[in-house]
Order: structure tokens, then sequence, then C-alpha cells
């Protein structure tokens, strides 16, 4: 393994809120829109998601651990809900701290490579990444266009 791929960011600039983002990223109703690893996603009681792969038709499970005053989401994810990782982390900035406009954040998704991943798969979940980013920022500004308001 290339001891330089170990890890994985993209961002995006986007006009939009954080609360609004952060929503979108952690609740069942945002990540089916947009997670292709956890397509049609949805959350159990207890707070767990699981949606299916639309890569393998595997069903995967998350949880969406969020801390609101750092605008971060840490997903623990697996195959099994008894065993979930702390895998990828989705982080929203306001973009007015960075240098951007009034009204615009900044959304990171970052992830870590396991021990056993190959190359292949590797190479897909960072793909996807980068195609998720895409579908996140477009989906995020159609819904701030359209006045859609963060679910509480």
């Amino acid at each position: 393994m290339d001891p330089h791929q170990l890890i994985h960011a993209t961002a995006r600039v986007c006009k939009a809120g954080v609360q609004a983002a952060l929503h979108h990223l952690s609740s069942a109703d945002g990540m089916s829109r947009w997670n292709l690893g956890m397509f049609d996603t949805t959350q159990r009681p207890d707070g767990l998601l699981t949606g299916v792969s639309l890569f393998d038709g595997r069903r995967a499970y998350a949880r969406a651990d969020i801390d609101s005053a750092k605008g971060l989401v840490t997903y623990r994810i697996g195959a099994d809900p008894a065993v979930l990782l702390p895998r990828i982390q989705a982080q929203v900035l306001e973009g007015a701290a960075l240098g951007y406009e009034a009204g615009q954040i900044m959304v990171c998704l970052q992830t870590w490579r396991l021990e056993d991943m190959d190359d292949a798969r590797w190479q897909r979940l960072t793909a996807t990444h980068e195609t998720e980013i895409d579908l996140i920022k477009a989906q995020l500004e159609r819904d701030t266009a359209n006045g859609a308001a963060p679910a509480a």
C-alpha cells in the first residue's frame, strides 16, 4: 500500500447555511439523496442509519455523530451494526471565516483508508466522494434557493 494514500479529502464552497448542511449530511432524508454507498438511507428509532450500496447491493450501517459547535459529523460505518468504525468525517465551515462571502459555507468530506482496503476499493471510495461532494453542493444550493429551512 502506498503510504501517501492513507487519507482522502475533498471540499466545495456553496451558498447554504451551516445548520442546513449539517442536517443534510447527517439525516436519513439528506443522506438518501447523496450517499451512493448507503442509498435510500433510513433511520431507525435508536438513530442507526442504514441503506444499500449502489455498487454491490450490500446493506451498510452508520451512526452520524454530530458536533454542531465544530460543524463536524463523524460517521461510524460498517456491514454489521454492532461493529461500526469511525471512518469518514464531514465538516461544515462558515465561508466568511475563510475569506469567502457571507452566506457561503465550505463543506468537506474526509475518509481514512483501512489497512486491508485494496487499491481498487480505495480508488472507488475516493472517486465516489468526489461525486458525492458535488451532489451535496448542488442539493444544498437548490434547497437554499427554494427556501428550504433546516430541519431541527
